[in-house]
């Protein structure tokens, strides 16, 4: 979660999430796009152009592992005491080491539309902040990265004209 907590003086996210496991890419909050270290590595070697980074604040992890419950399975294994999927995070303390051992993760700063440049990646903002991907951005994070995101083609103008 980023968009339960303000950012800082700084403009740095406040992240909120469970650990120890923590995908590669990520889209939290209202259409934040988060990368572990490792992934933005990748990233600022792809031939994609126009990313920025900058370190994201872990505010509460909490530890809760997940990924280990049965991904076929209708349920989850557990839920939280409020019923609320935020509860699985709010409802834990924070764990220091946890964090320590998730190591430093960022946030791909992105260029609006009007902004865009030569940008591979830009936000829709503020109308809905969704992430449009060049064709060559959405190949490579399709190859790279595909098992944790969903690409949607974007409507034509001819579909959203109205008569």
């Amino acid at each position: 979660m980023t968009a339960h907590l303000p950012r800082t003086r700084d403009g740095v996210l406040q992240l909120e999430r469970t650990g120890p496991f923590v995908p590669p890419v990520t889209l939290a909050g209202v259409g934040d796009l988060l990368v572990t270290d490792a992934f933005r590595v990748r990233l600022e070697q792809a031939p994609l152009a126009g990313l920025r980074f900058r370190p994201v604040e872990k505010a509460r992890i909490v530890r809760l592992e997940w990924e280990r419950w049965d991904q076929a399975d209708d349920e989850p294994q557990e839920y939280p005491d409020g019923g609320e999927p935020e509860d699985y995070i709010l409802g834990r303390p924070h764990d220091p080491e946890l964090a320590a051992q998730i190591g430093p993760l960022w946030e791909v700063v992105l260029p609006g539309i009007a902004e865009q440049a030569e940008a591979d990646l830009v936000r829709d903002e503020p109308a809905t902040r969704h992430i449009y991907a060049s064709p060559h951005a959405r190949d490579w994070l399709g190859q790279h990265a595909g098992e944790w995101l969903t690409f949607s083609d974007t409507p034509s103008a001819s579909t959203d004209a109205k008569a």
